[in-house]
């Protein structure tokens, strides 16, 4: 579906009647006026080096479907807050937490 945008109203619809018209327009479409932001993917180098792994491992990972990421073709990329929340729920330790021997 294309954007919508108010250029495609007509010159007469000024002022309050142009939005008026764009707000009905946005709502008949299900536009929302406020657009919805998300995190952008990250691809394996990028985030290995966020998670400190070597890119073969986390791709390895990935296929085999242990790891969160999506696939985009042949392109594999991975959302940072996933991984976040990944490497929280894999935690191990002691009540989920690290536990560090000294």
């Amino acid at each position: 579906m294309r954007p919508f945008s108010t250029s495609l109203l007509p010159p007469s619809a000024k002022g309050g009647a142009r939005a008026a018209i764009a707000g009905r327009l946005r709502r008949t479409r299900g536009i929302q006026d406020q657009q919805t932001t998300f995190t952008p993917l990250i691809d394996a180098k990028a985030a290995s080096r966020l998670l400190g792994v070597p890119h073969t491992w986390l791709l390895a990972q990935a296929r085999e479907g242990r790891i969160p990421h999506h696939r985009l073709g042949h392109y594999v990329r991975f959302n940072p807050d996933d991984l976040k929340e990944w490497l929280a729920q894999t935690r191990s330790g002691v009540g989920g937490g690290a536990r560090w021997h000294r």
